[in-house]
């Protein structure tokens, strides 16, 4: 089992998901995608990204964004829905993923992130999304794997979603991740059978542009006294 902690003891078990993944989902949105991605997935560990077209996304295309593994602990953004780009403020495309995350919680998501390729598994991260004035909102973002051209596992699904729907979004904010739910993927699990409506826009992967490093590198020299409060050890 993996567990995440602090320094002040506060502990958060990793989990797995329930047999179709979707019970740990809160958000409708991220429960369908997660049974489209399934669909797509069938018998393998993970499906092509070109399986993933515009009418399977449907309309949940502006809340979403592909990673891409680019090196050890590396993943860069490689394409960003519109809503993404307006809550964070900036266009995501070619940055760092740990750029969207606040300091204390990137170590969180890089562990998250590593997971779900290397596995592969789903993710589930949960936490608040807090704006520069302060004030923060519940948020739930599924990390689903895929396959690359060349069939490795070395792009991430991810699908972003604030948890109170009927509050106005305050932005923009990175994410503060504080829970984590990861659920290795059973080849032979059968998928379950949804109908997505048609969506007119669609989700092309553009070619990746220069990377763009995260405003605050994890990998740079901490300030005396400076340490993320979140950190994965691995109990046997």
């Amino acid at each position: 089992m993996w567990v995440v902690s602090d320094a002040d003891e506060r502990r958060i078990v990793v989990g797995h998901m329930s047999e179709n993944g979707t019970a740990a989902l809160r958000h409708p949105d991220a429960a369908s995608l997660h049974e489209m991605w399934s669909i797509l997935r069938g018998p393998r560990p993970a499906p092509f990204r070109a399986e993933l077209d515009a009418e399977r996304i449907g309309a949940k295309a502006p809340y979403l964004a592909i990673f891409e593994h680019v090196g050890p602990s590396n993943f860069r953004v490689r394409i960003a829905g519109d809503r993404l780009n307006r809550w964070f403020g900036l266009e995501l495309r070619g940055m760092s993923v740990l750029a969207m995350v606040e300091g204390p919680a990137r170590n969180h998501m890089q562990a998250a992130l590593n997971r779900v390729v290397a596995d592969p598994s789903v993710g589930v991260v949960r936490g608040r999304a807090r704006a520069l004035d302060g004030r923060a909102q519940p948020f739930e973002m599924v990390l689903l794997p895929m396959r690359s051209d060349f069939g490795r596992v070395d792009r991430v699904l991810a699908g972003l979603w604030m948890l109170d729907q009927t509050a106005p979004v305050a932005c923009p904010f990175l994410l503060d991740a504080d829970e984590i739910h990861v659920c290795p993927i059973d080849a032979g699990e059968a998928p379950v059978t949804i109908t997505e409506p048609p969506h007119d826009g669609g989700f092309a992967e553009a070619p990746a542009p220069s990377p763009v490093a995260a405003p605050h590198d994890p990998a740079a020299p901490q300030r005396r006294g400076a340490r993320g409060h979140l950190r994965l050890v691995k109990n046997s």
